[in-house]
Protein backbone atom coordinates (compact mmCIF):
# COMPACT_ATOMS: atom_id res chain seq x y z
CA UNK A 1 0.00 0.00 0.00
CA UNK A 2 1.27 3.45 -0.93
CA UNK A 3 0.08 6.71 0.63
CA UNK A 4 0.71 10.21 -0.61
CA UNK A 5 0.91 12.66 2.31
CA UNK A 6 0.93 16.47 2.07
CA UNK A 7 3.52 17.99 4.42
CA UNK A 8 3.58 21.56 5.75
CA UNK A 9 6.70 21.95 7.87
CA UNK A 10 5.62 25.48 8.72
CA UNK A 11 7.44 28.09 10.75
CA UNK A 12 10.00 28.32 13.54
CA UNK A 13 10.92 24.89 14.89
CA UNK A 14 8.37 23.19 12.63
CA UNK A 15 10.82 21.94 9.97
CA UNK A 16 13.18 20.26 12.43
CA UNK A 17 10.26 18.64 14.27
CA UNK A 18 8.61 17.37 11.11
CA UNK A 19 11.96 15.82 10.09
CA UNK A 20 11.87 13.70 13.25
CA UNK A 21 8.28 12.64 12.62
CA UNK A 22 9.09 11.66 9.05
CA UNK A 23 12.15 9.73 10.24
CA UNK A 24 10.07 7.54 12.57
CA UNK A 25 7.19 7.14 10.11
CA UNK A 26 9.54 6.04 7.32
CA UNK A 27 11.04 3.39 9.59
CA UNK A 28 7.53 2.19 10.41
CA UNK A 29 6.70 2.06 6.71
CA UNK A 30 9.85 0.06 5.99
CA UNK A 31 9.17 -2.52 8.70
CA UNK A 32 5.41 -2.78 8.19
CA UNK A 33 5.59 -2.95 4.40
CA UNK A 34 3.82 0.16 3.20
CA UNK A 35 5.07 3.22 1.34
CA UNK A 36 4.83 6.94 2.01
CA UNK A 37 5.31 9.61 -0.64
CA UNK A 38 5.75 13.05 0.90
CA UNK A 39 4.43 16.05 -1.03
CA UNK A 40 6.02 19.10 0.59
CA UNK A 41 4.48 22.58 0.65
CA UNK A 42 6.36 25.69 1.82
CA UNK A 43 3.39 27.69 3.09
CA UNK A 44 3.33 29.39 6.46
CA UNK A 45 3.80 32.85 7.91
CA UNK A 46 7.52 32.95 7.13
CA UNK A 47 6.94 31.93 3.53
CA UNK A 48 4.19 34.54 3.20
CA UNK A 49 6.43 37.26 4.65
CA UNK A 50 9.12 36.44 2.10
CA UNK A 51 7.00 35.80 -1.00
CA UNK A 52 3.48 37.15 -0.28
CA UNK A 53 2.24 33.75 -1.47
CA UNK A 54 -0.66 32.35 0.55
CA UNK A 55 -2.03 28.83 0.43
CA UNK A 56 -4.24 28.83 -2.67
CA UNK A 57 -7.37 26.86 -3.48
CA UNK A 58 -5.40 25.40 -6.39
CA UNK A 59 -2.89 23.86 -3.97
CA UNK A 60 -5.67 22.64 -1.71
CA UNK A 61 -7.47 21.04 -4.66
CA UNK A 62 -4.20 19.37 -5.63
CA UNK A 63 -4.05 17.86 -2.16
CA UNK A 64 -7.69 16.79 -2.37
CA UNK A 65 -7.13 15.07 -5.71
CA UNK A 66 -3.91 13.25 -4.85
CA UNK A 67 -3.21 12.97 -1.10
CA UNK A 68 -4.50 10.77 1.68
CA UNK A 69 -3.75 13.05 4.62
CA UNK A 70 -1.98 16.24 5.78
CA UNK A 71 0.93 16.29 8.25
CA UNK A 72 1.93 19.63 9.75
CA UNK A 73 4.71 21.13 11.82
CA UNK A 74 4.11 24.45 13.58
CA UNK A 75 2.80 27.80 12.37
CA UNK A 76 3.42 31.33 13.60
CA UNK A 77 -0.01 32.91 13.26
CA UNK A 78 1.11 36.09 15.01
CA UNK A 79 2.95 37.40 11.97
CA UNK A 80 1.39 40.02 9.73
CA UNK A 81 -1.41 40.79 12.16
CA UNK A 82 -2.65 37.18 12.26
CA UNK A 83 -3.98 37.62 8.74
CA UNK A 84 -6.12 34.80 7.41
CA UNK A 85 -3.69 34.09 4.59
CA UNK A 86 -1.04 33.08 7.13
CA UNK A 87 -3.24 30.68 9.06
CA UNK A 88 -2.46 27.57 7.06
CA UNK A 89 -3.96 25.07 9.49
CA UNK A 90 -7.28 26.96 9.56
CA UNK A 91 -7.36 27.14 5.77
CA UNK A 92 -6.80 23.39 5.55
CA UNK A 93 -9.39 22.66 8.25
CA UNK A 94 -12.03 24.78 6.54
CA UNK A 95 -11.35 23.61 2.98
CA UNK A 96 -11.55 19.93 3.89
CA UNK A 97 -14.46 20.38 6.32
CA UNK A 98 -12.55 18.78 9.18
CA UNK A 99 -15.46 18.85 11.58
CA UNK A 100 -13.86 16.80 14.36
CA UNK A 101 -11.06 17.92 16.66
CA UNK A 102 -9.44 14.83 18.16
CA UNK A 103 -7.30 15.38 21.25
CA UNK A 104 -5.74 12.37 23.01
CA UNK A 105 -5.01 13.25 26.63
CA UNK A 106 -2.48 10.86 28.13
CA UNK A 107 0.06 11.39 30.88
CA UNK A 108 3.29 9.83 29.64
CA UNK A 109 5.90 8.17 31.88
CA UNK A 110 8.39 10.54 33.55
CA UNK A 111 6.32 13.59 32.58
CA UNK A 112 5.12 15.43 35.67
CA UNK A 113 1.46 16.43 35.69
CA UNK A 114 0.41 19.48 37.74
CA UNK A 115 -2.22 17.18 39.27
CA UNK A 116 -0.41 15.98 42.36
CA UNK A 117 -0.36 12.22 42.77
CA UNK A 118 -1.92 11.36 39.40
CA UNK A 119 -0.09 8.77 37.31
CA UNK A 120 -0.05 7.72 33.67
CA UNK A 121 -2.63 5.06 34.61
CA UNK A 122 -5.15 7.70 35.65
CA UNK A 123 -4.90 10.29 32.86
CA UNK A 124 -5.72 8.54 29.60
CA UNK A 125 -8.78 9.70 27.66
CA UNK A 126 -9.78 11.43 24.43
CA UNK A 127 -11.58 14.74 23.90
CA UNK A 128 -13.67 14.88 20.73
CA UNK A 129 -14.81 18.39 19.85
CA UNK A 130 -17.24 19.56 17.19
CA UNK A 131 -15.04 21.81 15.10
CA UNK A 132 -17.27 24.06 12.97
CA UNK A 133 -20.41 25.29 14.76
CA UNK A 134 -21.63 26.50 18.18
CA UNK A 135 -20.45 29.94 19.28
CA UNK A 136 -17.66 29.90 16.69
CA UNK A 137 -20.06 30.18 13.75
CA UNK A 138 -19.19 33.83 13.11
CA UNK A 139 -22.47 35.45 14.10
CA UNK A 140 -21.31 38.29 16.29
CA UNK A 141 -21.09 42.03 16.41
CA UNK A 142 -21.58 45.26 18.31
CA UNK A 143 -24.49 47.65 18.42
CA UNK A 144 -24.63 51.30 19.49
CA UNK A 145 -27.45 53.43 20.78
CA UNK A 146 -30.29 53.63 18.33
CA UNK A 147 -31.39 51.31 15.54
CA UNK A 148 -28.94 48.71 14.25
CA UNK A 149 -29.47 46.23 11.44
CA UNK A 150 -27.10 43.28 11.00
CA UNK A 151 -27.30 40.41 8.53
CA UNK A 152 -25.36 37.16 8.39
CA UNK A 153 -25.25 34.35 5.85
CA UNK A 154 -24.18 30.88 6.94
CA UNK A 155 -23.37 28.59 4.06
CA UNK A 156 -21.39 25.46 4.80
CA UNK A 157 -21.67 21.69 4.61
CA UNK A 158 -24.15 21.41 7.49
CA UNK A 159 -26.52 24.31 6.97
CA UNK A 160 -27.54 27.27 4.87
CA UNK A 161 -29.21 30.08 6.82
CA UNK A 162 -29.69 33.83 6.77
CA UNK A 163 -29.85 35.75 10.02
CA UNK A 164 -31.28 39.26 10.21
CA UNK A 165 -31.01 41.19 13.46
CA UNK A 166 -32.80 44.44 14.15
CA UNK A 167 -31.57 45.82 17.44
CA UNK A 168 -32.79 49.03 19.00
CA UNK A 169 -30.38 49.81 21.80
CA UNK A 170 -30.46 52.26 24.66
CA UNK A 171 -27.94 52.80 27.40
CA UNK A 172 -24.67 52.34 25.56
CA UNK A 173 -22.77 50.05 23.26
CA UNK A 174 -23.41 46.28 23.42
CA UNK A 175 -21.77 43.19 21.98
CA UNK A 176 -23.32 39.83 21.08
CA UNK A 177 -22.33 36.34 20.00
CA UNK A 178 -24.84 33.78 18.72
CA UNK A 179 -24.29 30.04 18.90
CA UNK A 180 -25.65 27.82 16.13
CA UNK A 181 -26.06 24.04 16.17
CA UNK A 182 -27.43 22.09 13.22
CA UNK A 183 -28.91 18.60 13.27
CA UNK A 184 -26.38 17.38 10.72
CA UNK A 185 -23.49 19.04 12.52
CA UNK A 186 -24.43 17.45 15.84
CA UNK A 187 -25.22 14.02 14.45
CA UNK A 188 -22.04 13.60 12.47
CA UNK A 189 -19.63 14.45 15.28
CA UNK A 190 -21.60 12.44 17.85
CA UNK A 191 -21.61 9.42 15.53
CA UNK A 192 -17.86 9.84 15.05
CA UNK A 193 -17.39 9.79 18.84
CA UNK A 194 -19.33 6.55 19.22
CA UNK A 195 -17.55 4.91 16.29
CA UNK A 196 -14.21 6.02 17.73
CA UNK A 197 -15.10 4.58 21.14
CA UNK A 198 -16.18 1.33 19.49
CA UNK A 199 -12.97 1.07 17.46
CA UNK A 200 -10.82 1.66 20.57
CA UNK A 201 -12.85 -0.73 22.74
CA UNK A 202 -13.98 2.09 25.03
CA UNK A 203 -17.18 1.56 27.01
CA UNK A 204 -18.00 5.05 28.31
CA UNK A 205 -18.72 8.41 26.70
CA UNK A 206 -19.29 11.63 28.61
CA UNK A 207 -21.34 14.16 26.62
CA UNK A 208 -20.61 17.66 27.91
CA UNK A 209 -22.82 20.77 27.61
CA UNK A 210 -24.53 23.47 29.67
CA UNK A 211 -28.15 22.57 28.95
CA UNK A 212 -29.32 23.81 32.34
CA UNK A 213 -28.50 27.39 31.34
CA UNK A 214 -28.23 27.51 27.53
CA UNK A 215 -31.32 26.14 25.84
CA UNK A 216 -29.74 25.29 22.48
CA UNK A 217 -27.84 22.50 24.24
CA UNK A 218 -31.17 20.70 24.76
CA UNK A 219 -30.95 20.22 21.00
CA UNK A 220 -27.43 18.83 21.44
CA UNK A 221 -28.73 16.37 24.05
CA UNK A 222 -31.57 15.25 21.79
CA UNK A 223 -29.06 14.33 19.11
CA UNK A 224 -26.76 12.55 21.56
CA UNK A 225 -29.69 10.47 22.80
CA UNK A 226 -30.77 9.63 19.27
CA UNK A 227 -27.32 8.50 18.12
CA UNK A 228 -26.52 6.63 21.34
CA UNK A 229 -29.44 4.25 20.78
CA UNK A 230 -27.43 2.60 18.02
CA UNK A 231 -24.56 1.77 20.39
CA UNK A 232 -26.02 -0.24 23.24
CA UNK A 233 -22.64 -1.53 24.43
CA UNK A 234 -21.37 2.00 25.14
CA UNK A 235 -22.61 3.83 28.22
CA UNK A 236 -23.28 7.51 27.63
CA UNK A 237 -23.72 10.04 30.43
CA UNK A 238 -24.36 13.78 30.28
CA UNK A 239 -22.24 16.19 32.26
CA UNK A 240 -22.36 19.97 32.59
CA UNK A 241 -19.19 21.80 31.60
CA UNK A 242 -18.53 23.14 35.11
CA UNK A 243 -18.77 19.63 36.58
CA UNK A 244 -16.52 18.29 33.83
CA UNK A 245 -13.83 20.87 34.58
CA UNK A 246 -13.92 19.96 38.27
CA UNK A 247 -13.80 16.24 37.52
CA UNK A 248 -10.84 16.69 35.17
CA UNK A 249 -8.94 17.88 38.24
CA UNK A 250 -10.43 15.59 40.88
CA UNK A 251 -10.92 12.30 39.07
CA UNK A 252 -9.68 12.24 35.46
CA UNK A 253 -9.55 8.44 35.64
CA UNK A 254 -13.36 8.34 35.24
CA UNK A 255 -13.14 9.40 31.60
CA UNK A 256 -12.58 7.37 28.44
CA UNK A 257 -14.10 9.45 25.63
CA UNK A 258 -15.57 12.94 25.90
CA UNK A 259 -17.76 14.57 23.26
CA UNK A 260 -18.51 18.30 23.41
CA UNK A 261 -19.74 21.19 21.28
CA UNK A 262 -17.11 23.52 19.86
CA UNK A 263 -16.56 26.02 22.67
CA UNK A 264 -16.62 23.55 25.56
CA UNK A 265 -14.50 21.07 23.60
CA UNK A 266 -11.96 23.84 23.05
CA UNK A 267 -11.76 24.52 26.78
CA UNK A 268 -11.55 20.84 27.76
CA UNK A 269 -8.93 20.06 25.14
CA UNK A 270 -6.65 22.82 26.41
CA UNK A 271 -7.21 21.86 30.03
CA UNK A 272 -6.37 18.28 29.14
CA UNK A 273 -3.12 19.42 27.54
CA UNK A 274 -2.09 21.08 30.81
CA UNK A 275 -2.90 17.83 32.65
CA UNK A 276 -0.43 16.04 30.36
CA UNK A 277 2.34 18.09 31.93
CA UNK A 278 3.90 19.58 28.80
CA UNK A 279 2.76 21.16 25.55
CA UNK A 280 5.69 19.35 23.96
CA UNK A 281 3.88 16.01 24.15
CA UNK A 282 0.39 17.14 23.07
CA UNK A 283 -0.90 16.28 19.58
CA UNK A 284 -4.19 16.73 17.77
CA UNK A 285 -6.03 15.71 14.66
CA UNK A 286 -8.57 17.70 12.66
CA UNK A 287 -10.67 14.96 11.16
CA UNK A 288 -13.01 14.45 8.23
CA UNK A 289 -13.82 10.73 8.46
CA UNK A 290 -14.80 10.49 4.79
CA UNK A 291 -12.18 12.89 3.44
CA UNK A 292 -8.76 14.32 4.20
CA UNK A 293 -7.65 14.88 7.79
CA UNK A 294 -4.78 16.91 9.26
CA UNK A 295 -2.42 16.09 12.14
CA UNK A 296 -0.17 18.46 14.05
CA UNK A 297 1.40 19.27 17.42
CA UNK A 298 -0.64 21.49 19.73
CA UNK A 299 2.24 23.80 20.62
CA UNK A 300 3.42 26.86 18.71
CA UNK A 301 6.41 27.56 16.48
CA UNK A 302 8.84 28.81 19.18
CA UNK A 303 10.76 31.12 16.79
CA UNK A 304 13.35 31.90 19.47
CA UNK A 305 14.40 28.24 19.50
CA UNK A 306 14.54 27.80 15.73
CA UNK A 307 17.48 25.67 14.51
CA UNK A 308 18.86 25.23 18.04
CA UNK A 309 17.90 21.57 18.10
CA UNK A 310 16.52 21.60 21.64
CA UNK A 311 12.74 21.28 21.17
CA UNK A 312 11.03 18.03 22.09
CA UNK A 313 9.66 16.30 18.94
CA UNK A 314 7.28 13.94 20.75
CA UNK A 315 4.09 15.91 19.97
CA UNK A 316 4.93 15.90 16.26
CA UNK A 317 5.84 12.20 16.30
CA UNK A 318 2.61 11.45 18.18
CA UNK A 319 0.66 13.45 15.57
CA UNK A 320 2.32 11.25 12.95
CA UNK A 321 1.15 8.15 14.81
CA UNK A 322 -2.40 9.55 14.83
CA UNK A 323 -2.12 10.07 11.09
CA UNK A 324 -1.03 6.46 10.51
CA UNK A 325 -3.93 5.23 12.64
CA UNK A 326 -6.31 7.36 10.58
CA UNK A 327 -5.12 6.00 7.22
CA UNK A 328 -5.35 2.39 8.35
CA UNK A 329 -1.88 1.57 9.69
CA UNK A 330 -2.96 0.98 13.29
CA UNK A 331 -0.20 -1.49 14.09
CA UNK A 332 2.50 1.05 13.24
CA UNK A 333 0.61 3.82 15.06
CA UNK A 334 0.26 1.82 18.26
CA UNK A 335 3.91 0.82 18.22
CA UNK A 336 5.04 4.42 17.67
CA UNK A 337 3.17 5.53 20.78
CA UNK A 338 4.46 2.50 22.70
CA UNK A 339 7.99 3.45 21.64
CA UNK A 340 7.51 6.99 22.95
CA UNK A 341 6.33 5.59 26.27
CA UNK A 342 9.27 3.16 26.55
CA UNK A 343 11.82 5.87 25.78
CA UNK A 344 10.36 8.17 28.43
CA UNK A 345 10.02 5.38 30.96
CA UNK A 346 13.68 4.51 30.47
CA UNK A 347 14.65 8.10 31.22
CA UNK A 348 17.96 7.94 29.35
CA UNK A 349 16.90 10.28 26.54
CA UNK A 350 15.19 13.45 27.79
CA UNK A 351 15.00 16.85 26.14
CA UNK A 352 15.38 20.16 27.92
CA UNK A 353 11.68 20.55 28.75
CA UNK A 354 11.75 17.17 30.53
CA UNK A 355 14.80 17.98 32.60
CA UNK A 356 17.40 16.43 30.26
CA UNK A 357 19.93 17.72 27.78
CA UNK A 358 19.29 15.60 24.70
CA UNK A 359 18.66 17.23 21.34
CA UNK A 360 15.64 17.12 19.07
CA UNK A 361 17.30 14.60 16.75
CA UNK A 362 18.54 12.44 19.63
CA UNK A 363 14.99 12.07 20.92
CA UNK A 364 13.78 11.22 17.42
CA UNK A 365 16.56 8.64 17.03
CA UNK A 366 15.75 7.09 20.42
CA UNK A 367 12.08 6.65 19.46
CA UNK A 368 13.00 5.25 16.06
CA UNK A 369 15.48 2.81 17.60
CA UNK A 370 12.95 1.70 20.21
CA UNK A 371 10.41 1.12 17.42
CA UNK A 372 12.91 -1.20 15.72
CA UNK A 373 13.62 -2.99 19.00
CA UNK A 374 9.94 -3.53 19.83
CA UNK A 375 8.90 -4.54 16.33
CA UNK A 376 7.97 -8.20 15.80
Amino acid sequence: MKYKIAVFAGDGVGPELIDEGIKVIEKAAELDKFEIEWVKYPHGAEHFSETKESLSNKALKEIKDSCKSVYCGTFDNSKNGNAAENNVSSAIKNYFDQFVSLRPIRLLPNVQSPLNGKTDKEIDFTVIRENTEDFYSGINGRVKNGKNKHQFDLNNSTLKAKFGLNVEAKGGEMAYQIGVLSKKGCERVIKFAFEYAKSKNKKKIAAVDKANMIECYDFWRENVNKVSKGYGDIKCEFEFIDAAVMNFIRQPEKYEVIIAPNMFGDILGDLGTVMQGSLAVAARGNINPGGISMFEPVHGSAPGLKEKGVVNPIATIWAGAMMLDNIGQQKSADLMIKSIEYVLKGGKTMTLDLGGNNSTSEMGDAIKDKFIELHD
